[in-house]
């Protein structure tokens, strides 16, 4: 039986039979071969186990306290379970942090779409447009 790699977006990986429909939220990531084949591949680049979610938002919020020049910090940002607006992030910083984006991660950010409105929307939209470009 073949099989194939699939990954998630939190860079998340398993295998799947290529006869199966893959679920949501999961593409082929482009390696197929044998169960065994598809495993050994895993093990190779599957370097860091930490969910992608998990890494786009710790960067995030050092992203966010830098083009807000320092009125706030990494933490105050983490921890503010509230909007960009109410947490005093102004239109420039916005901007500033959009482009930030763009060059870490080479996602572009809708000013009109949603993503912009707190921490946790925004990690969600890089991490499902990342998975998105890969399918």
């Amino acid at each position: 039986m073949s099989h194939r790699v699939v990954l998630n977006a939190d860079e998340q990986y398993s295998v799947w039979a290529t006869a199966d429909d893959l679920p949501p939220g999961w593409v082929a990531e482009g390696t197929s071969g044998t169960r065994d084949e598809c495993l050994d591949h895993i093990e190779r680049v599957w370097t860091d186990q930490t969910p992608a979610r998990t890494r786009i938002r710790t960067w995030l919020t050092s992203a966010i306290a830098e083009a807000s020049d320092g009125l706030l910090n990494p933490a105050d940002v983490a921890n503010a379970g509230c909007s960009f607006v109410a947490m005093g992030v102004s239109s420039l910083a916005t901007v500033r942090l959009v482009d930030a984006v763009e060059l870490q991660y080479g996602v572009t950010i809708d000013f009109t779409g949603g993503a912009l409105q707190d921490l946790d929307t925004l990690t969600d939209a890089i991490a499902t447009e990342r998975l998105r470009r890969r399918s």
